[in-house]
Formats: structure tokens, C-alpha cells, sequence
């Protein structure tokens, strides 16, 4: 059997909708009518609860083999399998999971919200096109919709080059339940942020997590570095979206950052931090998703190492213009990539 790999990507932090769409540089537009793209949708959520027996769970693992697989084995894995489970056991226990009161509720609300799901499917649309622009060998035109009883809001599987949308993650701060989830996963900045306008860019986040190569870092600006190249990509396959949808920032948090960056980069250097190889020092205080970043104080956004990264690898390409996307995803020199950024704010 094949195993699949795939990309599972939570949710994290507030945008507002004013800022869907409102990109301030869209440098990176391309003409995109060339490319002959159309995405489909399958509502496994909605084939999943029509199922009236075990034999009717047995089927749909025959009609959906490639997500169902994706499905019980890693989205909702939990509730369904243990180490030892055969297939028949699996098809039980998925039965009893979309049997029970509280699953069928949640599977009414989503539905209320979102049985129709083609408002989504331009966006996803256009950015599988990005996606082909860069990376014409992937070629994405389906989207595969689910609950995962709040575990994953988007999933890219690379094998069938396919996005899916977790809904239940997607029902507003306001939900109720999200309050009563254990609040070290869900913390009020995490839920803050499973709104509808964020399904399109974590789909596309997810296959930027899988595109861009796994890099371990051991200084400060390598770390910073390879997270740059992860939010130029979207850069890239994102150019019409603020950068508050690339790097998962609220309101005001990118406007801090611009407005900060040159004594965040100061308190840096002087503070012997752009070259620590203590690890779990800058990864925990700068790299870390959180609601701030603790050496810049409460009014900072989280992950400004991440950020100041962007910055560093958009001067670099900027300034070398001969570098491609494939180039600079190949590339692990990243103080040679820093060194030749010129960056200095």
C-alpha cells in the first residue's frame, strides 16, 4: 500500500476580513490566462455522515480510497484506530464516531455554513495557477471539504496534488465550543483566528510547508533565513494577499513590525542575537507561533524572527534578480544568502 505524505496544517491567528485582498505590492502578479485549470470540490464530510451502516462506511472507503486512507489514518486517527486495528475495525469505529449526538451537531452546524462551498473556489482556483505558474509539474484542481473534530484546517497531499478544508476549524471565534476545547491547544489567539477568510491561504501555507525543503538550522539568522524563503514562496503564490495572510498576523502586527524594524534589528545585534547558536533560546522567543514576541514586550506580534527573515530574503532577490524560486529553495547557504541580501535596516 502506498503511504501517503501530506501536509496537515493548523490555524492560527486573527486577520481581519479588511485585509483580504489588500496587498500594497503586488509585484509578483502574473498573467494567468494561459493556464487551464479547474478545481472540483468533494464534500466527503457530507458522504461520510450519509452513511447509514458499517457496510455503508466499508463502501465509502472503496468510492474515496485515497482520502479515506488520508483520513483514518492521520485527520482523525485518534478517535477511530488503534495499533492493531484491522480495516473492519476502523469501518466500526468510524461508524460510532459520526453516530454520535455531538458529531452529528457539528456536522449540521458546518453544514449551515458551509453546504455550498463555491465562494471559495476562485480563490483556490487562481492560486493552484500560481502554484502551476512556478511549479508546472503540479498541477491542483481538486479540494477535498471534511471535519476533523478540531485537529487540521488544511491538508495538501502531495501525492494526488489535492487540497482539503478542515470546516470545523472555520466557524468563527465566536463558536462556543472552541471556549471549551483545553485552552494550552486552543488559546484565545489561536481562536481568534478560525474565520472562513483564512481557508484559501492556509491551503496555499500548506503547500508552501511541503515545497519548501526541511532545514535544521543552528544560528539565529539561518532560522531566520529559511523561514524567509518559506514566506517569499508565498510571496510568490499569494501576490494580490496582505502579507498579514502569509505569516498569519492580525491587524496592526505588520504595520509594528515595519515601524519597529530597525531597532528590532538593533536589540539583534547588540544583544548577540543574530549569531547565537542557542537554539532553544531563538527558536522559543522569536520563531515560535505565540501571541507576542517576549523580548520586544506585549504589543509585538509573534515570530518577528520569521518576519525580519522575509525581509532579508526579499532584498536578496531583489537584488539578484537572476535567482530563481528553484534556486533559492536549493540553496542551504543561508548566511552566503544573507551576507549577499545587503540587508541593513
Amino acid at each position: 500500500m502506498v503511504k501517503f505524505r501530506i501536509i496537515l496544517h493548523n490555524v492560527f491567528i486573527l486577520l481581519t476580513v479588511l485585509l483580504i485582498g489588500s496587498c500594497k505590492d503586488s509585484q509578483h502578479t502574473k498573467d494567468l490566462s494561459s493556464i487551464d485549470i479547474e478545481m472540483t470540490t468533494i464534500h466527503f464530510e457530507q458522504a461520510l455522515f450519509a452513511c447509514r451502516s458499517v457496510s455503508d462506511i466499508a463502501q465509502l472507503a472503496e468510492t474515496y480510497p485515497d482520502f479515506y486512507d488520508i483520513y483514518t489514518n492521520d485527520i482523525v486517527a485518534a478517535n477511530v484506530k488503534g495499533p492493531e486495528s484491522t480495516p473492519q475495525d476502523v469501518a466500526v469505529e468510524l461508524y460510532k464516531y459520526i453516530s454520535h449526538p455531538d458529531m452529528d451537531s457539528l456536522y449540521s452546524i458546518t453544514q449551515a455554513k458551509y453546504a455550498n462551498f463555491e465562494p471559495y473556489m476562485d480563490d483556490l482556483e487562481t492560486a493552484s495557477k500560481y502554484i502551476h505558474y512556478y511549479f508546472p509539474v503540479d498541477h491542483i484542481d481538486q479540494v477535498t471539504t471534511f471535519i476533523s473534530t478540531f485537529q487540521y484546517g488544511a491538508v495538501y497531499n502531495q501525492v494526488n496534488q489535492s487540497f482539503g478544508v478542515g470546516l470545523d476549524m472555520y466557524l468563527g471565534r465566536n463558536f462556543e465550543v472552541y471556549g471549551m476545547l483545553n485552552p494550552q491547544n486552543f488559546p484565545m489567539y489561536r481562536i481568534k483566528k478560525f474565520e472562513s477568510y483564512r481557508i484559501v491561504p492556509n491551503c496555499i501555507q500548506t503547500y508552501a510547508d511541503y515545497k519548501v525543503p526541511k532545514y535544521t538550522s543552528s544560528k539565529f539568522i539561518e532560522e531566520a533565513v529559511a523561514e524567509g524563503k518559506r514566506l517569499y514562496l508565498l510571496d510568490l503564490l499569494m501576490p494580490e494577499h496582505h502579507d498579514s495572510l502569509k505569516i498569519n498576523y492580525h491587524s496592526g502586527q505588520i504595520e509594528y513590525c515595519e515601524a519597529q524594524e530597525k531597532n528590532m534589528w538593533t536589540y539583534l545585534i547588540e544583544e548577540e542575537v543574530l549569531f547565537s547558536s542557542d537554539k532553544n533560546d531563538y527558536q522559543r522567543n522569536y520563531f515560535n507561533e505565540g501571541p507576542f514576541t517576549a523580548p520586544f514586550g506585549n504589543d509585538s506580534p509573534p515570530r518577528t524572527g520569521a518576519w525580519i527573515g522575509w525581509q532579508i530574503v526579499r532584498k536578496y532577490m531583489n537584488a539578484n534578480p537572476e535567482v530563481t524560486i528553484h534556486d533559492l529553495l536549493k540553496d542551504e547557504d543561508h548566511q552566503t544568502i544573507f551576507q549577499k541580501s545587503g540587508y541593513r535596516p
